[in-house]
Protein backbone atom coordinates (compact mmCIF):
# COMPACT_ATOMS: atom_id res chain seq x y z
CA UNK A 1 0.00 0.00 0.00
CA UNK A 2 1.46 3.34 -1.02
CA UNK A 3 1.73 5.78 1.90
CA UNK A 4 -0.19 9.03 1.51
CA UNK A 5 1.99 12.02 0.94
CA UNK A 6 1.91 14.82 3.48
CA UNK A 7 -0.16 17.75 2.11
CA UNK A 8 2.36 20.19 3.63
CA UNK A 9 5.20 18.53 1.73
CA UNK A 10 3.15 18.48 -1.43
CA UNK A 11 2.45 22.19 -0.95
CA UNK A 12 6.14 22.90 -0.44
CA UNK A 13 7.05 21.13 -3.65
CA UNK A 14 4.59 23.12 -5.71
CA UNK A 15 2.65 21.88 -8.69
CA UNK A 16 4.58 20.27 -11.53
CA UNK A 17 5.39 22.80 -14.21
CA UNK A 18 3.65 25.57 -12.20
CA UNK A 19 6.89 27.44 -11.50
CA UNK A 20 7.51 29.42 -8.37
CA UNK A 21 9.79 31.76 -6.46
CA UNK A 22 11.60 30.78 -3.29
CA UNK A 23 10.74 32.94 -0.28
CA UNK A 24 13.82 35.23 -0.11
CA UNK A 25 13.62 36.10 -3.80
CA UNK A 26 9.90 36.87 -3.65
CA UNK A 27 10.48 38.96 -0.52
CA UNK A 28 13.17 40.97 -2.29
CA UNK A 29 10.82 41.40 -5.25
CA UNK A 30 8.14 42.74 -2.89
CA UNK A 31 10.51 45.29 -1.34
CA UNK A 32 11.68 46.40 -4.79
CA UNK A 33 8.07 46.76 -5.89
CA UNK A 34 7.25 49.00 -2.92
CA UNK A 35 10.24 51.19 -3.69
CA UNK A 36 9.26 51.43 -7.34
CA UNK A 37 5.70 52.37 -6.37
CA UNK A 38 6.91 55.25 -4.19
CA UNK A 39 9.17 56.49 -7.00
CA UNK A 40 6.34 56.36 -9.57
CA UNK A 41 3.96 58.26 -7.27
CA UNK A 42 6.55 61.00 -6.69
CA UNK A 43 7.05 61.28 -10.47
CA UNK A 44 3.29 61.47 -11.11
CA UNK A 45 2.68 64.00 -8.33
CA UNK A 46 5.80 66.24 -8.29
CA UNK A 47 3.91 68.87 -6.29
CA UNK A 48 3.66 66.54 -3.30
CA UNK A 49 6.65 67.23 -1.07
CA UNK A 50 7.15 64.49 1.53
CA UNK A 51 8.12 65.83 4.93
CA UNK A 52 9.86 64.03 7.77
CA UNK A 53 6.55 62.79 9.20
CA UNK A 54 5.56 61.36 5.79
CA UNK A 55 8.82 59.40 5.50
CA UNK A 56 8.44 58.08 9.06
CA UNK A 57 4.92 56.88 8.24
CA UNK A 58 6.18 55.30 5.01
CA UNK A 59 8.89 53.39 6.87
CA UNK A 60 6.34 52.15 9.42
CA UNK A 61 3.97 50.89 6.72
CA UNK A 62 6.83 49.20 4.87
CA UNK A 63 7.91 47.46 8.07
CA UNK A 64 4.37 46.17 8.62
CA UNK A 65 4.25 44.76 5.09
CA UNK A 66 7.65 43.08 5.53
CA UNK A 67 6.70 41.52 8.88
CA UNK A 68 3.32 40.29 7.66
CA UNK A 69 4.77 38.76 4.51
CA UNK A 70 8.03 37.33 5.85
CA UNK A 71 6.45 34.27 7.53
CA UNK A 72 4.71 33.14 4.36
CA UNK A 73 7.63 33.88 2.07
CA UNK A 74 10.34 32.22 4.13
CA UNK A 75 8.44 29.17 5.41
CA UNK A 76 7.28 27.83 2.09
CA UNK A 77 7.89 27.93 -1.57
CA UNK A 78 5.14 30.01 -3.19
CA UNK A 79 3.97 28.78 -6.62
CA UNK A 80 3.79 31.71 -9.00
CA UNK A 81 0.43 30.61 -10.42
CA UNK A 82 -1.13 30.44 -6.96
CA UNK A 83 0.34 33.79 -5.95
CA UNK A 84 -1.07 35.56 -9.01
CA UNK A 85 -4.47 33.91 -8.56
CA UNK A 86 -4.77 34.97 -4.91
CA UNK A 87 -3.59 38.49 -5.71
CA UNK A 88 -6.22 38.78 -8.45
CA UNK A 89 -8.97 37.57 -6.09
CA UNK A 90 -8.09 40.09 -3.38
CA UNK A 91 -7.71 42.89 -5.93
CA UNK A 92 -11.17 42.06 -7.28
CA UNK A 93 -12.72 42.11 -3.80
CA UNK A 94 -11.05 45.43 -2.99
CA UNK A 95 -12.19 46.89 -6.30
CA UNK A 96 -15.82 45.88 -5.75
CA UNK A 97 -15.84 47.36 -2.23
CA UNK A 98 -14.25 50.60 -3.42
CA UNK A 99 -16.69 51.00 -6.31
CA UNK A 100 -19.65 50.27 -4.05
CA UNK A 101 -18.53 52.93 -1.58
CA UNK A 102 -17.78 55.48 -4.30
CA UNK A 103 -21.28 55.17 -5.77
CA UNK A 104 -23.18 55.33 -2.48
CA UNK A 105 -25.01 58.50 -3.52
CA UNK A 106 -25.54 57.92 -7.23
CA UNK A 107 -24.01 56.14 -10.20
CA UNK A 108 -23.35 59.06 -12.50
CA UNK A 109 -19.94 60.38 -13.58
CA UNK A 110 -18.40 56.99 -12.87
CA UNK A 111 -14.79 57.77 -13.67
CA UNK A 112 -14.82 61.23 -12.09
CA UNK A 113 -16.36 60.07 -8.84
CA UNK A 114 -13.99 57.15 -8.51
CA UNK A 115 -11.09 59.54 -9.01
CA UNK A 116 -12.55 61.86 -6.37
CA UNK A 117 -12.73 59.01 -3.86
CA UNK A 118 -9.18 57.88 -4.48
CA UNK A 119 -7.73 61.42 -4.60
CA UNK A 120 -9.90 63.95 -2.71
CA UNK A 121 -7.73 66.82 -3.98
CA UNK A 122 -8.73 66.08 -7.60
CA UNK A 123 -11.52 68.36 -8.82
CA UNK A 124 -14.55 66.41 -10.11
CA UNK A 125 -16.37 67.88 -13.11
CA UNK A 126 -20.12 67.73 -12.42
CA UNK A 127 -21.05 69.35 -15.73
CA UNK A 128 -22.95 72.59 -16.32
CA UNK A 129 -19.97 74.62 -15.08
CA UNK A 130 -19.82 72.96 -11.64
CA UNK A 131 -16.77 71.45 -9.97
CA UNK A 132 -16.74 69.40 -6.77
CA UNK A 133 -13.87 69.17 -4.28
CA UNK A 134 -14.03 66.73 -1.36
CA UNK A 135 -12.68 67.56 2.08
CA UNK A 136 -9.54 65.76 3.21
CA UNK A 137 -9.19 63.78 6.42
CA UNK A 138 -8.35 67.01 8.27
CA UNK A 139 -11.63 68.60 7.14
CA UNK A 140 -9.92 71.17 4.92
CA UNK A 141 -10.42 71.52 1.18
CA UNK A 142 -7.24 70.98 -0.79
CA UNK A 143 -7.30 70.94 -4.57
CA UNK A 144 -4.71 70.14 -7.21
CA UNK A 145 -4.87 72.96 -9.77
CA UNK A 146 -2.81 73.55 -12.89
CA UNK A 147 -0.83 76.78 -12.83
CA UNK A 148 0.90 77.67 -16.07
CA UNK A 149 0.45 74.01 -17.03
CA UNK A 150 2.09 72.64 -13.84
CA UNK A 151 0.27 70.85 -10.96
CA UNK A 152 0.12 72.79 -7.68
CA UNK A 153 -1.65 71.76 -4.46
CA UNK A 154 -3.70 74.61 -2.98
CA UNK A 155 -5.50 74.94 0.33
CA UNK A 156 -8.79 76.71 -0.40
CA UNK A 157 -8.74 79.59 2.10
CA UNK A 158 -11.52 82.20 2.22
CA UNK A 159 -9.46 84.08 4.80
CA UNK A 160 -6.66 84.71 2.31
CA UNK A 161 -7.11 87.79 0.13
CA UNK A 162 -4.77 86.61 -2.63
CA UNK A 163 -3.59 83.52 -4.43
CA UNK A 164 -0.40 82.84 -2.48
CA UNK A 165 2.34 80.56 -3.78
CA UNK A 166 4.81 78.91 -1.46
CA UNK A 167 8.49 79.56 -2.33
CA UNK A 168 8.86 75.89 -3.34
CA UNK A 169 5.88 75.97 -5.73
CA UNK A 170 7.06 79.32 -7.12
CA UNK A 171 10.44 77.83 -8.04
CA UNK A 172 8.79 74.91 -9.83
CA UNK A 173 6.74 77.40 -11.85
CA UNK A 174 9.83 79.38 -12.85
CA UNK A 175 9.61 82.27 -10.38
CA UNK A 176 12.92 82.78 -8.58
CA UNK A 177 12.18 84.20 -5.10
CA UNK A 178 15.68 85.68 -4.98
CA UNK A 179 14.80 87.89 -7.97
CA UNK A 180 11.40 89.06 -6.66
CA UNK A 181 10.48 92.23 -4.74
CA UNK A 182 8.56 91.46 -1.54
CA UNK A 183 6.53 94.65 -1.36
CA UNK A 184 3.21 93.27 -0.10
CA UNK A 185 2.49 92.93 3.61
CA UNK A 186 0.04 90.51 5.21
CA UNK A 187 -1.22 90.02 8.73
CA UNK A 188 -0.93 86.32 9.50
CA UNK A 189 -1.32 84.11 12.56
CA UNK A 190 2.47 84.19 12.89
CA UNK A 191 2.69 87.96 12.62
CA UNK A 192 3.43 90.28 9.72
CA UNK A 193 4.39 88.51 6.48
CA UNK A 194 5.65 89.69 3.10
CA UNK A 195 4.81 88.63 -0.42
CA UNK A 196 6.05 89.40 -3.92
CA UNK A 197 3.45 90.22 -6.61
CA UNK A 198 3.47 88.03 -9.74
CA UNK A 199 0.99 87.24 -12.51
CA UNK A 200 -0.12 83.75 -13.47
CA UNK A 201 -0.58 82.99 -17.14
CA UNK A 202 -3.32 80.50 -16.33
CA UNK A 203 -4.91 78.73 -13.38
CA UNK A 204 -7.25 75.78 -13.91
CA UNK A 205 -9.34 73.83 -11.41
CA UNK A 206 -10.80 71.05 -13.51
CA UNK A 207 -12.69 72.69 -16.39
CA UNK A 208 -12.71 76.10 -14.66
CA UNK A 209 -9.88 78.12 -16.20
CA UNK A 210 -8.83 81.73 -15.60
CA UNK A 211 -6.03 83.57 -17.39
CA UNK A 212 -3.71 86.38 -16.32
CA UNK A 213 -4.47 86.28 -12.61
CA UNK A 214 -2.59 88.31 -9.97
CA UNK A 215 -0.89 86.31 -7.22
CA UNK A 216 1.81 86.57 -4.58
CA UNK A 217 4.88 84.53 -3.70
CA UNK A 218 5.27 84.22 0.04
CA UNK A 219 8.67 85.13 1.45
CA UNK A 220 8.61 82.57 4.27
CA UNK A 221 8.31 78.81 3.67
CA UNK A 222 4.77 77.40 3.60
CA UNK A 223 3.35 73.91 3.88
CA UNK A 224 1.15 74.49 0.82
CA UNK A 225 0.02 77.32 -1.41
CA UNK A 226 -3.26 79.15 -0.76
CA UNK A 227 -6.20 79.63 -3.11
CA UNK A 228 -7.73 82.81 -1.76
CA UNK A 229 -10.35 85.38 -2.68
CA UNK A 230 -8.56 86.57 -5.82
CA UNK A 231 -9.63 83.24 -7.35
CA UNK A 232 -12.95 82.74 -5.54
CA UNK A 233 -14.25 86.19 -6.56
CA UNK A 234 -13.89 85.17 -10.21
CA UNK A 235 -16.52 82.45 -9.73
CA UNK A 236 -20.25 82.86 -10.13
CA UNK A 237 -20.72 81.19 -6.74
CA UNK A 238 -19.33 78.61 -4.35
CA UNK A 239 -20.82 76.70 -1.44
CA UNK A 240 -20.01 73.98 1.08
CA UNK A 241 -22.28 70.93 1.33
CA UNK A 242 -21.12 68.91 4.30
CA UNK A 243 -17.77 67.48 3.12
CA UNK A 244 -17.97 68.88 -0.40
CA UNK A 245 -17.04 72.27 -1.86
CA UNK A 246 -18.95 73.20 -5.04
CA UNK A 247 -17.46 75.80 -7.40
CA UNK A 248 -19.61 77.31 -10.16
CA UNK A 249 -18.74 79.39 -13.18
Amino acid sequence: MTPERDPWNRQQGGSPGGGGFHGPWLWLLLVAGLGALVWVLLEIFPQRQLGQADWVQLVKLSAIVVVCSSGLLFLRRVPLRETLRNAAIWAGIAGVLLIGYSYRDDFSNVGARLSGELLPSQAVDLGAGEVEIRAGRDGHFTVTAEVNGQPVDFLVDTGASDIVLSPGDARRLGYDPAQLSFTRYYNTANGLGRGAPVRLDSLAVGPIVFNDLPASVNEAPMGESLLGMTFLRQLDSYEVRRDRLILRR
